[in-house]
């Protein structure tokens, strides 16, 4: 399979994955706004459990409007004909690193410089 193929399949699947987050968005959303209207029951009294609950689905909420960002980030890049080129050097990044990271913007090499500074330089550890 062409390289253009390859980023033609990567598309296809970052659209799907964008359609199947907007879908999940819509329950969390519609399970936050009943979870708040079970704080306005005068007998609700899991008050602790609720701030839990309110807090892992708010924060699901941020995950999924950031990944979101991130795949409308990647299929502009497609739309410009700049995706799977490193940023910093210009070259494709593999195949397999855009098949496992399809928002990769930097080849593997510069992403780990680019880590390393941010983290404090050569003496920082990178994550796994």
């Amino acid at each position: 399979m062409t390289r253009v193929n390859e980023l033609l399949r990567i598309r296809e699947l970052l659209q799907r994955r964008r359609r199947e987050i907007l879908t999940v968005s819509l329950g969390t959303h519609r399970e936050l706004d009943a979870l708040k209207e079970q704080e306005k029951d005068p007998e609700y009294e899991e008050g602790a459990q609720s701030e839990l609950a309110d807090y892992t689905l708010s924060s699901l909420v941020e995950a999924q409007r950031r990944e979101i960002m991130l795949i409308d980030a990647a299929l502009r890049r497609m739309d410009e004909n700049v995706f799977g080129e490193c940023v910093d050097c210009g070259t494709e990044i593999p195949l397999e690193r855009l098949e496992a990271m399809p928002f990769a913007i930097r080849c593997e090499e510069d992403a780990t410089s680019h880590e390393l500074e941010t983290r404090g330089g050569r003496m920082a550890m990178p994550s796994l």
